[in-house]
């Protein structure tokens, strides 16, 4: 299959690209820049997807995960948000209908239920909420998907994705900033009885390929089915690294679960990878030496 990935030097792009092409699929990475020489792998081409992208012949699939991702510069710079997020997604859109693709991938957040949801653990048919320009522009980014399918029979599969990590991931997310605090001797956590549903970025590469395969239509929740509290992974890490660690506990500490059987039933997806296996892998990628 001949797949065009969008933002493929993100952090979960670059796992998705090095997934796809390790199952013998023909990919064309792309991205506004240049991926990192360490991964050992390169750009097809660049592309800015907030602009009129040109079709492609021979083009099977796409894999669309380019766009603004994080909350606060969603916030911070909400014309960039949309542009990127919502007018970048109906290019992309554009450019699949007239390269005759077949199938569309769309990465959106497990963010869309809100923080913390109504309910968990947290499935597909629970209400969206707007709570953010970052939720508001995937939820905008999901429903294209949809007008595509409806008015021009796109097919398409969104996953809903809950915290994915693993080796790669920038700083501002919670895992290299406590990498960050134990390297200078100490963490200091406040609200560490937050809880999250920690993915693993290999396995949600796995799911993006496996989406690839469905005829499913809609969105599918990427989540262990576990809920882990931050301060487990921080308390980890700085162990690992010989770090003091202090935590205190938020009177309203948000949570997030995901309902999986969707991903279970409907690709065969089944996440094996828990926090600790996917801390030690993470640590070995850093070559940080682990205290025992």
């Amino acid at each position: 299959m001949r797949v065009l990935v969008t933002g493929a030097n993100g952090f979960i792009g670059r796992h998705v690209v090095k997934a796809l092409r390790e199952t013998q699929h023909e990919v064309i990475a792309t991205d506004n820049e240049w991926l990192n020489l360490r991964w050992n792998e390169s750009v097809d081409m660049e592309a800015d997807i907030t602009k009129p992208i040109a079709p492609m012949k021979g083009l099977d699939a796409v894999i669309h995960l380019a766009g603004l991702a994080n909350p606060r510069e969603c916030d911070a710079y909400p014309g960039s948000a949309f542009d990127k997020n919502v007018n970048g997604t109906h290019q992309v859109l554009r450019m699949a209908l007239a390269s005759g693709v077949k199938k569309l991938v769309y990465a959106s957040t497990a963010h869309v239920y809100g923080i913390s949801p109504k309910y968990m653990p947290t499935d597909e048919t629970h209400p969206l909420w707007l709570q953010n320009n970052y939720t508001l522009t995937k939820i905008l980014g999901e429903q294209l998907c949809e007008l595509y399918y409806e008015n021009h029979g796109l097919s398409y599969t969104t996953l809903r994705l809950f915290n994915a990590y693993g080796p790669g991931q920038s700083k501002g997310y919670f895992i290299p900033d406590m990498l960050s605090k134990a390297s200078k001797g100490a963490i200091v956590l406040p609200g560490g009885n937050t809880t999250k549903d920690w993915v693993y970025v290999e396995e949600v590469a796995q799911a993006f390929i496996k989406a690839l395969e469905t005829p499913y239509v809609g969105p599918i929740n990427i989540g262990t089915g576990t809920e882990t509290e931050i301060s487990v992974l921080a308390d980890y890490i700085a162990h690992a690294m010989g770090a003091s660690f202090e935590t205190t506990a938020a009177p309203n500490a948000t949570r997030m679960l995901a309902d999986n059987s969707r991903a279970k039933k409907v690709l065969g997806w089944q996440p094996k990878v828990g926090v600790v296996e996917g801390l030690e892998r993470i640590l070995q990628a850093e070559g940080i030496k682990v205290l025992v």
